[in-house]
């Protein structure tokens, strides 16, 4: 869609907390807003200037929007629809019985919003807002505005919300993360980053879904571990918040990207036995600490998912790139490379391993003992002639680290080799015919 040589006219669908919010700050930002809800207490208090919602500033802010003739209300959709350029959907997507999510309202919302537009002029952008599952704007795009898109007259995007009750003002103006859903890469986002937010980057319709759920798990995830950290700290007889403050100081590792990136399981010598440590004493306490107690089960669960991936595949050759647990080190501990190849072995595939920084002669103490346990054939998997290794088709290539030239891999990858890459090494994707990402 073309850019707006002036602010647009917006129609906003749900007039809850955060359509209010959309619709107040939008006014502010100078375009002309029309609120639609099918409650007519809602509009009624709008157009009369007070907010449906408690939120600090918002009964001043739509007060003043009102009186100024950028913001009113109407229970009319088809008259939203057609006084306005884009439509932003941000009525309430609740659960049902049985804890699945509920899009009746959204459905509602966006068939009446495709008739006004079918019997409009001109192109329309349709936002969503409304939180749902990934593949729920695609599906209700193609069920609802399918013909239009096709016929050039609506655009569908999905626009996450990351609103805060108590700061919702202060989180729509100056937002901490914004992101743009699109149907397809080419799908210009202008007109509406212009509005929204510029800085918003776009991303599928898919990605920018999850996102918001993956938001909501994350901070849920933070508040239940905080609160079992509190709760074994508690029978200890130690002061929990200063632990969890020291905590939050580490703006290194603990508060930053690291360690958040979809990839391999953890290992090494840490994680695994402190974490299995700090769970039994939890129930030694008799304190509850169910998130703890599921990280092992849940980096088990992944590398079993890494085994399936790669059974998957179907070639009974695999070449490892990397068995240490992480990169530039010989620590085999944990490595989930390491039960990698072991299962596979168990499984009669033929593994071999190019990892430069593993000699079998310098391994000592207790990364001597495990890689002896687990692997007690290794010096004979190890191979140093990469070029050579990849001389077998058809192969699965297992990727844990950047370790081997890819000018060496892009010479000698062919069709009979399928690459899975399980950290994100870029070039990978480059060169190989045949790639796929772990999580990606």
């Amino acid at each position: 869609m073309e850019q707006e040589t002036h602010s647009p006219t917006v129609s906003v669908f749900g007039l809850g907390y955060v359509g209010s919010v959309t619709a107040a700050c939008l006014a502010e930002r100078g375009c002309s807003v029309i609120g639609c809800d099918v409650q007519p207490a809602k509009v009624e208090q709008i157009n009369q200037g007070e907010a449906p919602i408690s939120e600090p500033g918002l009964d001043e802010l739509m007060a003043a929007q009102v009186s100024a003739g950028r913001l009113r209300a109407t229970a009319d959709a088809a008259e939203a629809v057609r006084a306005s350029a884009i439509s932003l959907v941000c009525v309430g997507t609740p659960s049902t019985a049985s804890g699945a999510l509920d899009l009746r309202f959204v459905e509602a919302v966006a068939g009446e919003i495709a008739s006004a537009v079918a019997e409009k002029d001109g192109t329309h952008a349709v936002v969503f807002r409304s939180t749902m599952l990934p593949g729920s704007t695609r599906g209700m795009a193609e069920r609802f505005f399918g013909e239009l898109i096709a016929a050039g007259k609506v655009e569908v995007f999905f626009f996450p919300e990351f609103l805060r009750q108590g700061t919702a003002l202060a989180d729509f103006r100056d937002p901490s993360l914004s992101a743009i859903g699109v149907r397809e890469e080419a799908v210009s986002v202008e007109s509406i980053a212009a509005i929204l937010d510029e800085g918003a980057e776009p991303m599928p319709l898919e990605s920018a879904e999850l996102l918001k759920y993956a938001c909501n798990a994350f901070h849920a995830t933070k508040v239940s571990f905080a609160n079992e950290i509190g709760r074994i700290g508690k029978a200890l007889g130690i002061d929990s918040t200063r632990v969890m403050a020291q905590l939050c100081r580490d703006q290194r590792l603990n508060i930053s990207p690291y360690y958040l990136r979809p990839g391999t399981p953890f290992g090494g010598s840490c994680l695994p036995k402190d974490v299995s440590a700090l769970s039994l004493q939890a129930r030694a306490l008799n304190v509850f600490s169910p998130t703890i107690d599921s990280l092992l089960e849940s980096n088990r669960r992944h590398l079993e998912s890494l085994i399936e991936r790669v059974e998957a595949v179907g070639a009974r050759d695999v070449l490892l790139l990397g068995l240490a647990f992480k990169a530039g080190t010989d620590d085999l501990r944990g490595s989930a490379m390491v039960e990698l190849v072991a299962s596979l072995l168990m499984k009669d595939f033929s593994v071999r391993i190019h990892d430069p920084d593993v000699a079998p002669r310098n391994l000592v103490g207790a990364n001597q003992r495990f890689a002896a346990a687990k692997l007690p054939a290794l010096e004979t998997l190890l191979v140093e002639d990469l070029a050579g290794a990849l001389d077998r088709h058809p192969q699965t290539i297992v990727a844990s680290k950047p370790c081997a030239s890819i000018e060496t891999l892009k010479a000698s990858l062919g069709e009979g080799h399928h690459v899975i890459d399980v950290n994100g090494w870029a070039d990978l994707a480059e060169v190989a015919p045949s790639y796929e990402g772990l999580c990606w």
